[in-house]
């Protein structure tokens, strides 16, 4: 399974044994946080920049802090080792809040393994795991479909499909035009937002 740089490839041995560990539960890796006390919310918050007063007057977690709670829902697999794993994205379906106080456990399992088509890489695995997120009294709280793509190093690097690209450079105008943003953003706390299907 080795590649000419010494990193593997995807064969279909490596897929069928990973397929095989379908349905089956995961080990659940250390999360960064378990039970959602009034700190660990703070610090979440205040971590990804949302001011939003809401959560703690409320004594609720903002449902993103799942990505703190579970290390599978944010992006862990296991199988294919040596071969790239990219983080895609989560589909999360909730059934209650997350509130001050509660611990969250998820328990996984790997879902599906799905090839896709990709431009920079021979082959491209969307791996899928689904994670069931209980409370303490042991009520679902969500379920949450998360995947990674995972690719091939070597292809991806010899095919070369974003060598041209440029980095981004910022002039000073649109640095001050970056930081006057922040200084206007508006904390809405509980007022609801609206959204209009029809309009986008």
């Amino acid at each position: 399974m080795t590649g000419r740089t010494g990193f593997p490839l995807i064969t279909a041995e490596a897929l069928a044994a990973l397929r095989g560990r379908i349905g089956v539960p995961v080990r659940r890796p250390e999360p960064y946080v378990e039970t959602a006390t009034r700190d660990a919310v703070r610090h979440w918050t205040a971590g990804i920049g949302d001011r939003n007063p809401f959560w703690l007057d409320a004594g609720v977690a903002p449902p993103t802090i799942l990505f703190a709670m579970d290390c599978i829902v944010s992006g862990y697999v296991g199988g294919l080792p040596g071969i790239h794993a990219m983080y895609g994205g989560t589909d999360f379906r909730w059934q209650r809040p997350i509130r001050i106080g509660d611990t969250i456990v998820g328990d996984s399992v790997l879902l599906d393994l799905v090839e896709r088509p990709s431009q920079f890489a021979r082959r491209a695995i969307q791996q899928i795991y689904r994670t069931t997120f209980r409370n303490q009294p042991g009520d679902i709280v969500c379920d949450a479909d998360s995947w990674c793509f995972r690719t091939e190093r070597d292809t991806a690097r010899e095919r070369g499909k974003y060598a041209a690209v440029e980095p981004p450079r910022y002039t000073e105008r649109e640095i001050d035009a970056i930081a006057a943003a922040y200084e206007t953003e508006e904390v809405r706390g509980r007022t609801p937002r609206y959204w209009n299907a029809a309009l986008h």
